[in-house]
């Protein structure tokens, strides 16, 4: 009997594409009353808090890191609570909290030529006791109060409330052919995936951008495989998209985590 040839016909191969996702809700918060508005409520920081910006919880055990390069003191990005997460995400962690750091100088080479770059740091911290925040630094050197020093308006982004949600690959052939199984390169089959492609466009089923666990990377440019130091293929399990961490001038970046031991990297694309 002759082998039965596949359509991919999007009723067919949705079960297959979809994917469940989890998303946030994201709440902006500062101190300043005079930077309230329709997006951004009145409120004060949390260091053991899931968050975008702010103050990360920096213990004895966990002090403030510096750039492996340049040795300057890095920029806190993101911190994430185990306890918050969806049990399917939990496993990716060993510790109560996750927190990634990095240079504005020198992380623009993480990449997958380069996803251990000593310009940025991912970690697992233990709660424990925290050190005292620290003054931001002004940008008067010669501000005339007692200690020349000025606290900068609180700027953080709340992570809360995680929801599952469909979750849908690009319409680009690579990755379809790559959620199929199916190998692309003959005009057939390409021919076939583009097609499904423009159905799935029609079908408004898109992959979806900004913070997320899960689901599928929403890739700016070509897909990228990185490996582990132990030679396993990682798996993107967390997205920061553009409108939630700018890298350069725009950009996502995803945290990896390796599935045989744990280790974790990061990928940036502009």
């Amino acid at each position: 009997m002759a082998k039965k040839t596949e359509t991919f016909l999007l009723e067919d191969v949705r079960p297959r594409l979809m994917r469940a996702a989890f998303v946030p809700t994201l709440v902006a918060v500062t101190d300043d009353p005079d930077y309230v508005d329709d997006e951004t409520v009145l409120g004060t920081d949390d260091v053991t808090a899931a968050k975008i910006g702010g103050a990360p919880l920096l213990t004895k055990e966990a002090p403030a890191p510096k750039c492996g390069k340049c040795k300057q003191p890095l920029r806190f990005v993101l911190q994430l609570r185990r306890s918050d997460l969806p049990a399917a995400a939990q496993v990716h962690l060993a510790e109560e909290l996750l927190q990634l750091f990095w240079c504005d100088d020198c992380q623009s080479e993480g990449g997958a030529e380069n996803p251990w770059s000593k310009g940025a740091l991912i970690r697992e911290v233990a709660l424990g006791q925290p050190l005292a925040p620290r003054k931001a630094r002004g940008d008067d050197e010669d501000d005339e109060d007692d200690e020349g020093d000025e606290v900068d308006a609180l700027s953080v982004t709340f992570i809360r409330d995680w929801q599952e949600v469909e979750d849908w690959p690009s319409g680009q052939v690579e990755v379809l052919a790559a959620a199929l199984e199916v190998s692309p390169k003959s005009e057939a089959t390409r021919e076939k995936l583009e097609a499904l492609a423009e159905a799935m466009d029609d079908a408004e089923l898109e992959t979806l951008d900004g913070v997320k666990i899960a689901g599928w990377p929403r890739w700016v440019s070509e897909p990228e495989t990185v490996k582990c130091k132990c030679k396993a293929v990682m798996n993107p399990v967390i997205q920061l998209g553009e409108d939630a961490v700018v890298v350069g001038d725009a950009g996502t970046t995803w945290i990896l985590a390796c599935p045989a031991c744990g280790k974790k990297a990061y990928v940036c694309q502009q």
